[in-house]
């Protein structure tokens, strides 16, 4: 330890803006700064839509192995090493599976944590296809086996792992979000002011979907369910995010439905819609359904385990349908369309502001941290 703090080293690929590198910075800057001594350790450089500014203006240091994907394959693993045997940490902490994959087969054990944000048999498989995603499955359930404290960012995922590793423990700290920048209009001016900065027809009522244009979120369900739903043309739909069926996407939509592509003032849109929906297959436990459920949007959801862990405590309050089910997701939004959900709906945005703040997360990453570190000077 260096002068009574705790030096943690968190390793991730780059800061690239996603749901992983929002976590990291919802974590890193609620910490306790007198009992912490923290860095950031990126292994490639960072991409054209990097959020590494956030992190600095939060006062974190941020260093680069600054290898590209294919150079870390050559050199990655010593340079990593090399740089940790310098910086010497108590902890480090690992995100994405390069990062856990090259820190776990060092073999820390008491040393090393790392955050799993998905299930590797789903996401790996669904995202890089079914050769390659096993491959890189494989790799994952490797890391994990090899790390001590794996924490997993919702019960559900550590339910999922605990079937196919019995015997091997893991921790749950659930994914939370800043509710000062993700937070409810004042009033419906507010809501019609947003609107009509951002250009958006003020007396329809809008639905919103917020994410990556790929298989596991499944946008074409959303798309075409919307369609059957707005036969009178009451309702508009934005899509905002990019990905390989972007272009399918596009076919697939009509006047009604905008796609604007991925953008950095997603809080200005969850400010200016009035219904949020996600038909994904498979989570983590997703940044995008708390974000907008804390800026007070209605909610309609597939039924997957994570979706209904967010809200276990009150299911009431959520609209779910059967994943996949392109007819019961309609009839969810004609349902909403019927009643005109042009609201505000405090009791979603106080439900999620109560219970997945960022410095509740940060809080109990905390408590793994010390635990960790009597361990280790055992």
């Amino acid at each position: 330890m260096e002068c009574g703090r705790i030096k943690i080293l968190y390793v991730v690929s780059t800061l690239g803006r996603t749901g992983p590198t929002r976590q990291l910075l919802g974590l890193v800057k609620n910490l306790n700064k007198d009992a912490f001594k923290i860095k950031i350790l990126t292994l490639s450089p960072e991409p054209i839509d990097t959020m590494i500014k956030e992190f600095i203006d939060a006062d974190i240091e941020v260093d680069s192995l600054n290898l590209s994907r294919v150079e870390f394959v050559i050199k990655g693993k010593s340079a990593l090493k090399k740089y940790i045997e310098k910086y010497n940490p108590d902890i480090i902490h690992t995100s994405g599976i390069r990062a856990d994959t090259a820190v776990s087969n060092m073999k820390l054990t008491k040393k090393h944590c790392m955050t799993v944000r998905n299930y590797v048999y789903q996401d790996y498989i669904s995202k890089y296809g079914n050769i390659i995603g096993k491959i890189a499955a494989i790799y994952g359930i490797k890391s994990i086996k090899n790390c001590e404290y794996v924490i997993c960012c919702s019960k559900t995922l550590k339910y999922m792992y605990e079937k196919i590793l019995p015997g091997k423990k893991f921790y749950v700290v659930q994914n939370g979000i800043d509710i000062d920048e993700f937070k409810p209009p004042l009033n419906f001016e507010e809501k019609i002011f947003e609107r009509k900065r951002l250009d958006i027809p003020q007396e329809r009522m809008v639905f919103l979907a917020v994410g990556s244009l790929i298989k596991r979120k499944d946008p074409i369900s959303i798309i075409k369910a919307f369609k059957n739903a707005n036969c009178d043309n009451k309702a508009i739909l934005i899509l905002l995010g990019d990905g390989e069926l972007l272009e399918e996407c596009k076919n697939e939509s009509d006047e009604n439905i905008i796609i604007k592509g991925k953008v950095k003032n997603v809080e200005d849109y969850l400010k200016a819609a009035d219904v949020y929906v996600s038909a994904s297959r498979s989570e983590g436990l997703p940044n995008s359904v708390l974000e907008a459920g804390s800026c007070g949007l209605n909610l309609i959801l597939s039924d997957i385990p994570q979706h209904k862990e967010i809200f276990e405590e009150n299911s009431g309050l959520v609209q779910f349908f059967k994943v996949g089910d392109i007819g019961d997701l309609s009839l969810n939004i004609s349902k909403l369309l019927k009643e005109n959900k042009k609201e505000i709906n405090f009791a979603i945005s106080q439900y999620i502001r109560d219970r997945f703040s960022d410095k509740a997360m940060s809080k109990y990453y905390q408590e793994i941290y010390y635990s960790m570190s009597r361990d280790y000077e055992k």
